[in-house]
């Protein structure tokens, strides 16, 4: 089986997609012992609660459905609440060191490419630049390289698309976050009807 690294794991290794497809039966023996899937567990728990009313809502009146980009962003931040994902360097000095976890600056990313019409954001992973990530810098100097999966609407202008999202992905991480998007590989994996 192969394993897609840009999936975010438990510290156990498990996916929290796997969690999530479980989330309605009985925890196994492995969850019940687990420390990080008893945690997730709960988390999603919520979440599934929270579906399960939107569901009822919509039983009721088909006009409260939500739209799929309410879905996406609700998933993004479920994923965002169970695992931060590694702490990356924004600032070293000798007095000390500020970090920001994966998690914070892909919700970020997520949030740019999301409100870019025609564009959903997927998967994100983010990496310091190996040349730079254990040297003493300044505020602002620290650099990341960003991967993204996306899916577009049919129909668009996917060269043109992607690099107004990669602009606006560097200017939100430098606005927002502090740190320099060194590299910004996008890549579209899949294509949705409007």
């Amino acid at each position: 089986m192969a394993i897609d690294e840009t999936i975010p794991l438990l510290g156990c290794g498990r996916s929290i997609d796997e969690v999530w497809a479980t989330i309605n039966q009985p925890p196994t023996a492995h969850e019940s012992g687990c420390v990080q899937c008893r945690t997730a567990r709960a988390s999603l728990a919520k979440l599934a609660q929270a579906a399960r009313t939107l569901r009822d809502n919509d039983a009721e009146d088909a006009s409260l459905q939500p739209h799929h980009a309410v879905k996406d962003a609700i998933m993004n931040v479920a994923r965002a609440e169970v695992r931060r994902g590694s702490r990356l360097p924004v600032y070293r000095a000798d007095q000390g060191n500020i970090t920001i976890s994966e998690q914070a600056i892909t919700s970020v990313i997520w949030f740019g490419a999301d409100a870019l019409p025609g564009v959903r954001a997927r998967r994100c992973r983010v990496h310091p630049d190996p040349d730079t990530a254990d040297a003493p810098r300044p505020a602002g100097t620290a650099g990341i390289s960003v991967h993204l999966r996306i899916a577009v609407a049919s129909g668009t202008d996917i060269p043109g698309t992607a690099e107004l999202l990669r602009q606006r992905i560097i200017g939100m991480i430098t606005t927002h976050v502090g740190l320099n998007a060194g590299a910004v590989n996008i890549t579209v994996e899949d294509f949705y009807d409007v």
